[in-house]
């Protein structure tokens, strides 16, 4: 899994990347060595209720995609880490049950 992280209107501190690396890696069960994860950070401070932060992560080549906003940039990414997390859950749920409705046509026509 290759981690690429992007900041805009904020800097990326040693305590951001280490929090987003942590989180990340809990998804990185379900993802192969050659896929890109793509972490957005964003601070936009002319937003009505004041200063909001938005995160949004990608998965390439799969398709993967997640956004969440939040009173502060930790708030966010507890909010998106669980939307990427069910996406990709769902996924292997459905090649598991693929692959056993599979095997179990193989072996009736046998």
């Amino acid at each position: 899994m290759n981690l690429n992280i992007k900041a805009t209107n904020t800097t990326i501190t040693p305590a951001i990347r280490d929090s987003i690396e942590t989180k990340v890696s809990v998804i990185s069960t379900f993802l192969r060595d050659d896929d890109n994860v793509y972490v957005e950070i964003e601070v936009d401070t002319k937003h009505q209720s004041g200063e909001t932060n938005r995160v949004e992560i990608r998965v390439n080549p799969q398709g993967y995609y997640a956004e969440a906003n939040g009173s502060d940039l930790y708030e966010a990414l507890d909010l998106a880490i669980p939307k990427i997390k069910e996406q990709l859950v769902k996924n292997k749920d459905k090649r598991i049950s693929l692959r056993r409705k599979l095997g179990a046509l193989f072996k009736r026509s046998k």
